[in-house]
Formats: structure tokens, C-alpha cells, sequence
């Protein structure tokens, strides 16, 4: 897509708060996953979540927050 569509893939919407919490859940939801077997239903469901979560701590972008327009980042970005 053109740089003019105003389309960024990958938006930082989250403040460091949001995403040091998402970070601690992913930990525990690995702990989860490692104490209940991986072989298990929900040492599997664990570690998808956890795969989730930890990927929104490291991009800073949450597609859910994206689709219902929520931002909790304090640096507005759209003056970019």
C-alpha cells in the first residue's frame, strides 16, 4: 500500500503499563502451559495465548484495541 493511504501495519497503541502487564500474563500463562504438559488441551490453549500476548508486548500493537479504536499509548502518533 502507498505511505499516503495513512496504513500502518503495525501501530504502537499500547503504553509500557499495558504491555508490562500483558508480559507478566504471558509468563504465567507459560508457567501454566509447562506445569499442565504440553500435550494437554489447555497447556496448548496456555501457549497460544501466551504467543499473543507475547507479541503484542513486543510490537506494542494490539489488533483488538486497533478494531474498536482504543489507544493507551500516551505519544500520538498521527502527527508522523
Amino acid at each position: 500500500m502507498a505511505e499516503e493511504s495513512g496504513f500502518k501495519l503495525l501501530v504502537t497503541n499500547q503504553s509500557s503499563t499495558d504491555r508490562m502487564i500483558r508480559g507478566i500474563v504471558a509468563a504465567i500463562l507459560i508457567i501454566v502451559s509447562y506445569t499442565s504438559g504440553f500435550d494437554t488441551t489447555i497447556g496448548m490453549m496456555a501457549l497460544a495465548v501466551a504467543g499473543v500476548l507475547v507479541f503484542n508486548v513486543i510490537s506494542g500493537n494490539c489488533y483488538i484495541y486497533r478494531v474498536l479504536g482504543i489507544n493507551t499509548c500516551p505519544v500520538d502518533l498521527k502527527s508522523e
